[in-house]
């Protein structure tokens, strides 16, 4: 059974987070999601978190931990639309 870890988990947004536009890191693309045909649009979200750790797998597992934990700030997230419309959204803030 693994530890739990019992301290708060904290995010710090980045510059722009009141932008509400993503500007993605050199290098990275992030396509959009497909096009739906149904009542609901389909978004794709983005949920970017740097943590420490020995290996990528246990980055992973230590990042869905503290998605998970219900103390956890919560999240400035990315959210792009079926054409390619970023937004930035601050949950924080809400």
């Amino acid at each position: 059974m693994k530890a739990h870890c019992k301290e708060k988990h904290r995010h710090r947004a980045v510059d722009e987070t009141r932008d509400r536009r993503l500007s993605p890191p050199q290098g990275l693309i992030i396509e959009p999601p497909p096009k739906e045909d149904g009542p609901e649009r389909l978004y794709r979200v983005v949920y970017v978190i740097d943590v420490s750790a020995m290996n990528p797998q246990q980055a992973a597992e230590h990042a869905y931990e503290i998605m998970r934990d219900a103390e956890s700030m919560r999240p400035v997230l990315d959210v792009l639309d079926s054409a390619g419309q970023p937004t930035r959204v601050d949950l924080s803030e809400e």
